[in-house]
C-alpha cells in the first residue's frame, strides 16, 4: 500500500531548509566582516551570493506548494548554534583560521539538515527530491572548498594568504 504524503509536510521541510540556508547566509555575513585575507573574504562573498540564490529558490518552491516562506521551522536552537560557532571563533582568537573553521562547521550543519530531509517522505516526490538534491550538491561543493582551504592551513606553510 502506497503511503500518502501531504504537501504541508513538504512545505515544513522546505521551510526548515530555508531556515538553515538563511542561518548559513547570516553566518557568512558575520564572518566576512571579520576576515582579513582578501582572497578568503572574496570566497565567502561568493558563498553569500550563492546562499541568497538558494534562499530565493526555496522561497519560490514553498510558495508553489502553498506555504508561507516567512514561517521558520528552526526555532531558537538554530540561532543559538550560529551564535555558538561565532563565539567559539572569537574565543579562539577570531582570526581568519577560526572564521574559516566556523564557516566550515556551519556548512556541515546545513548539510546535515539536507540529509535529514532527504531521508523522509520527500523522496516520494521525484521533482522535489531532485530540487533538494541539487541544492545539497551546491552546498556540498562549498563545504568541500571550505574544507580544502581549512586543511591546507596545516600543510607546511600555515599562511592563509596562500589559499
Amino acid at each position: 500500500m502506497k503511503t500518502t504524503t501531504y504537501p504541508e509536510n513538504h512545505t515544513k521541510q522546505l521551510q526548515r531548509l530555508l531556515g538553515l540556508v538563511s542561518d548559513s547566509y547570516n553566518h557568512f555575513k558575520e564572518a566576512v566582516e571579520k576576515i582579513k585575507s582578501q582572497d578568503l573574504k572574496s570566497f565567502i562573498k561568493q558563498l553569500l551570493i550563492e546562499r541568497e540564490a538558494l534562499q530565493i529558490e526555496l522561497k519560490n518552491r514553498i510558495v508553489r506548494l502553498g506555504g508561507n516562506p516567512d514561517e521558520n521551522h528552526l526555532g531558537f536552537l538554530s540561532g543559538m548554534e550560529r551564535s555558538w560557532q561565532m563565539i567559539k571563533a572569537r574565543a579562539s582568537g577570531g582570526g581568519d583560521q577560526e572564521m574559516l573553521e566556523s564557516c566550515r562547521n556551519a556548512e556541515q550543519t546545513v548539510l546535515d539538515g539536507y540529509d535529514d530531509v532527504l531521508q523522509g517522505s520527500i523522496l516520494e516526490d521525484e521533482e522535489l527530491k531532485y530540487f533538494i538534491t541539487s541544492q545539497r550538491f551546491t552546498i556540498n561543493q562549498s563545504f568541500l572548498e571550505l574544507d580544502q582551504r581549512y586543511s591546507s592551513l596545516f600543510n607546511t606553510n600555515n599562511s592563509i594568504d596562500n589559499l
